[in-house]
């Protein structure tokens, strides 16, 4: 007899709870003896209690790549066996990694203090003396199941969700992949990354954020329940297949071969649950989340790696729009490859001063004349490629260069807004846009001041521009920040307007002087009704607050009459001007004064 195998399981680590119960039913036991009658007896003992899961082993020489291989949760190892002892299979236990803390209950015959001693050395976790008492067996392996379980409750589970972590959740995709390799199918590894929940954490506090995360993995498990009374989850566990995979992500494994228009049904369905607001605390909270999706195979042989490709591929989503999907691929592996080349040029850039300023001018309706102009940031790559700053200005953000660019950025725009006024051009404003990473830093708004001091530029003639979605992410943050700002004496501008999702409450409670008309809403000027009902509305608001308007992107004479004729202030575009550098600035503002 070398080996009785009863009810043997695939994964022994789903442990919810520490219920007997669950201790009983899902436990595997395993017997390593020499003697196989001493196997059948200690079997009919744990049977007797409900252990029905029962391996045994007597050819000691087997035991470690069994214990490997089957990975059970107590092993019942005989010290005196022939060939191998189980001294040495201890000794061998112990120096893995995987069974360094397998509970190990060693059956000795010997009341000798020297060989429980050297036992205890070599890491057994009990002993039991031959002959078995039945009761003692029972009460020493109940103990050791059940410690072992709320040891597996904190080490393969989110405390806070409840969710399987990343641990539990690579066991299980690994045990996937390898059978998804012999079958030669492919399963799938959906990441979803919650895009707004760093700025929630800070701006509401950690108890909020809890809250969010909490209600996430309540939603998530609805969907897939929901889809698994559909069908659709081919009757795998909701309760199975979902983790938490780190701070602001979950993964849901599914272990069986799906089209790629099916994986995307699913993945709409997981968004179309955050759609509704959270409320939390009286806060009634938006989260938007982007999904990256992964094959096995495809897309990866390993678990470690099918996993990054599709938190990958979930970050890549949420670069190119919020709250949308993205499948990983080998492109979308070399695109960020590029991206991190191109972070290092980044960093480079800053040391060799390889940016420049160029400006937009910025001229009146009705007169033409130059009001004023907008700062844009280009980069004097050594190897003279253009890189547009759509691209590499949210490498910059992303990667926590923008603070130190964008202060360059500003510092400069100041001296040279100075230097303008010193040759008599004072009648031109400067606009200048700021990041996330500038306006939230604590020190933004002293090193406004310091700029203004040091250069010594009329504080009226500077813009700080910032975007729609910047102005509503910490309301009140912005409204302070505003507020200082307006007290050095500098306007103030939104950027985008209309591509946000301020509220109308708020704006007109914001400190500001001035509304940028997003390009989306001129393109189709003067034809679209749409475009018509939009620019109106924003106009027509503007003015009742005060605010002077500024129109982007006009491109044609069609939009620039359309729009004086609504009561739009300043014009900026390609009809009337490409963004210049500074003495071509100066050369169109002689004309046009």
């Amino acid at each position: 007899m070398n080996e009785i195998c009863l009810g043997s399981r695939e994964f022994n680590s789903d442990v919810l709870d520490v219920s007997e119960n669950e201790v009983l039913t899902d436990s595997l036991i395993m017997m390593v003896d020499d003697e196989p009658i001493m196997i059948d007896l200690i079997q009919a003992f744990l049977e007797d209690a409900g252990y029905g899961d029962f391996l045994g082993q007597s050819d000691s020489k087997c035991a470690v790549d069994l214990v490997t291989k089957r990975k059970p949760d107590v092993l019942l190892l005989d010290l005196v066996m022939p060939d191998v002892t189980g001294f040495m299979v201890l000794e061998a236990l112990r120096g893995m990694e995987q069974t360094k803390h397998l509970p190990i209950i060693v059956l000795t015959s010997s009341s000798d203090g020297a060989t429980k001693l050297k036992a205890l050395e070599l890491g057994a976790t009990d002993f039991l003396a031959k002959p078995v008492d039945p009761s003692e067996l029972v009460l020493r392996v109940r103990n050791i199941l059940t410690v072992k379980a709320y040891q597996d409750q904190l080490a393969y589970y989110d405390a806070l969700t409840g969710l399987p972590n990343r641990k539990l959740f690579l066991e299980r995709l690994t045990i996937a992949v390898d059978a998804s390799q012999v079958g030669n199918e492919q399963l799938a590894v959906i990441v979803i990354h919650l895009n707004t929940f760093k700025a929630i954490n800070d701006s509401y506090g950690p108890k909020v954020g809890d809250d969010v995360l909490r209600e996430s993995a309540i939603r998530l498990q609805r969907c897939l329940s929901a889809l698994k009374m559909s069908g659709t989850l081919h009757n795998q566990d909701p309760l199975k297949i979902i983790s938490k995979v780190s701070g602001d992500e979950f993964s849901i494994l599914l272990s069986y071969e799906l089209s790629d228009d099916e994986l995307s049904y699913i993945a709409e369905r997981l968004i179309k649950t955050f759609e509704d607001p959270f409320t939390i605390d009286k806060h009634s909270l938006y989260i938007s989340i982007s999904l990256g999706i992964a094959m096995s195979q495809r897309d990866g042989d390993d678990a470690d790696i099918v996993l990054k490709n599709a938190s990958y591929a979930a970050h890549h989503s949420h670069d190119e729009t919020t709250g949308q999907l993205q499948f990983y691929s080998k492109e979308a592996n070399q695109h960020l490859q590029e991206r991190l080349q191109m972070q290092q040029d980044l960093t480079k850039a800053i040391k060799e001063k390889e940016f420049y300023l160029v400006f937009q001018p910025q001229v009146d309706a009705f007169t033409g004349q130059v009001k004023g102009a907008e700062t844009l940031l280009r980069w004097a790559r050594p190897d003279k490629n253009f890189v547009s700053p759509a691209v590499f200005v949210p490498i910059a953000e992303q990667s926590g260069l923008m603070e130190e660019i964008g202060s360059w950025v500003l510092l400069s725009a100041c001296r040279q807004a100075a230097s303008w006024q010193q040759q008599g051009m004072s009648d031109v404003s400067i606009s200048i846009n700021v990041s996330s990473q500038q306006f939230s830093s604590d020190n933004f708004v002293q090193f406004v001041g310091q700029c203004l001091q040091e250069t010594k530029v009329h504080p009226a003639s500077v813009v700080i521009e910032m975007t729609e979605s910047l102005a509503m992410s910490d309301i009140d943050k912005t409204h302070t920040t505003l507020k200082q700002l307006q007290a050095l004496g500098l306007k103030v501008s939104v950027d985008d307007f209309g591509t946000g999702y301020s509220s109308l409450s708020y704006l007109k409670s914001f400190p500001l002087d001035e509304l940028k008309i997003d390009k989306a809403f001129v393109d189709g000027l003067p034809g679209n009704k749409g475009d018509q009902a939009i620019t109106s509305a924003i106009i027509t608001m503007a003015k009742k607050l005060n605010f002077l308007v500024v129109a982007e992107g006009v491109e044609n004479q069609d939009q620039a009459d359309y729009l004086a004729i609504a009561g739009c202030d300043l014009f900026q575009g390609y009809h009337f001007a490409r963004p210049l550098e500074v003495d071509a600035f100066k050369t169109f503002y002689e004309r046009h004064r």
